[in-house]
């Protein structure tokens, strides 16, 4: 009665073990980007706030309604206004929303390609690993 399995039988399981472990890892990344995706969320709108309210604070929309206001003046102090305008961006402010924005985007990229990979592995598993 001891029947031996099929000699095919132990790389389907090895392929098998292959897939899942890949499968893991990918769901690991998408939960990672999108944890990621959700952080860099929450903390871009508290700081878009506090840079909205620092640049109504600070002189710079007075400097670029000087633009519409006196152009030609402007432009003759082309060098001097932009310095000016320049040294009336809050810093802080602007450095910490650029860079939530910017892990905002990266994270939501990221996720979208880690989304298509996972998809087309899942697919790659109908075609391919059958059990």
């Amino acid at each position: 009665m001891n029947q031996e399995p099929s000699s095919e039988l132990y790389g389907r399981i090895i392929n098998r073990i292959n897939y899942e472990h890949k499968l893991l890892l990918l769901k690991r990344k998408l939960f990672g980007y999108l944890s990621g995706f959700i952080v860099s969320l929450a903390a871009f709108v508290p700081l878009f706030g506090r840079f909205h309210q620092d640049i109504s604070q600070s002189a710079l929309p007075q400097f670029f309604s000087l633009i519409f206001s006196d152009f030609h003046g402007v432009i003759g102090s082309g060098v001097d206004f932009f310095w000016l305008i320049l040294e009336s961006i809050p810093a802080a402010s602007t450095a910490l929303t650029a860079l939530a924005l910017t892990a905002f985007i990266f994270t939501l990229i990221k996720f979208f390609y880690s989304w298509s990979e996972f998809r087309d592995f899942r697919q790659l598993k109908v075609k391919h690993v059958k059990l």
